[in-house]
């Protein structure tokens, strides 16, 4: 099966000779020594902005598809894309704002300077990963995440809370809730879902980020404003190309077919 991969890894990966993916653990030297000229960074700053598209892509899909899922009462594997949204969206916030990630065991990163040199971070797996990856950034170089600055539960950013979720049912559970509603979907799917009032709830979720550290809401609050805050960074500022608006559209469809007003779906494309 073939596929495409994010133009940023490539082009990493070209320019430190590496033919065959195979081989790539051993060029991490090279990775860790190299040094991003001013060519590297002009042909970076397109290859950073598609990434980012294509990432938000993701993350509106991942929100989208959740929600028709949750509205044909399959609540477990919903719970899963919720949290994939959010992780994509991070990620694209991340490359939108000209941070540059490449992977080759660890993740490395840096700013799309000339000059500038690789720092690596690590825990385990690559999403706590991202999440330490997010945290370390400084604000000088993009701005504080909300969600990783406060806690849902005691020691518990949003993140790491909807990762444990994810895991719980992609791992852990015995059995999936459906057709009954998880705990952390019941108290939305009950009054706003099942009730065809999603646009009051992303309206909510507008106007106060609080609902982000509520564990009734979190599942669908913060992904919501995730995207929101990603689709800012790149509204306006990438070439029209780049946007697969078939996916686009596909998504709006999927979010108006819930109950969502076509208006409020607007904010979420690019």
């Amino acid at each position: 099966m073939s596929f495409e991969r994010h133009g940023v890894q490539k082009f990493f990966e070209a320019k430190l000779g590496c033919n065959d993916l195979k081989q790539w653990k051993a060029y991490k030297g090279a990775l860790q020594s190299c040094t991003l000229t001013a060519a590297d960074s002009t042909a970076l700053t397109p290859l950073l902005k598609q990434d980012a598209v294509a990432l938000y892509i993701q993350a509106l899909q991942c929100y989208s598809q959740a929600l028709v899922g949750i509205q044909r009462k399959e609540f477990a594997w919903p719970i899963v894309k919720m949290y994939y949204s959010v992780f994509y969206a991070m990620r694209g916030e991340l490359h939108a704002s000209s941070i540059i990630s490449v992977k080759n065991g660890n993740i490395y990163y840096t700013a799309n300077t000339p000059g500038a040199t690789f720092t690596s971070v690590q825990e385990k797996g690559s999403h706590q990963t991202y999440i330490k990856l997010r945290k370390t950034m400084p604000p000088s170089v993009i701005a504080h995440d909300t969600l990783l600055d406060n806690e849902i539960e005691a020691g518990v950013d949003v993140y790491s809370w909807m990762c444990s979720n994810r895991e719980r049912v992609n791992y852990h559970a015995k059995h999936f809730p459906d057709p009954e509603p998880d705990d952390v979907l019941q108290k939305v799917y009950i009054n706003y879902v099942k009730t065809h009032k999603l646009t009051d709830l992303l309206n909510l979720y507008e106007s106060d980020i609080l609902y982000c550290f509520d564990t009734d809401h979190a599942s669908f609050a913060a992904p919501y404003r995730k995207l929101r805050s990603c689709r800012d960074l790149l509204y306006g500022r990438v070439l029209p190309d780049v946007v697969e608006q078939d996916k686009l559209a596909s998504a709006k469809g999927q979010l108006v077919s819930v109950g969502i007003a076509s208006s409020v779906a607007d904010r979420l494309m690019l």
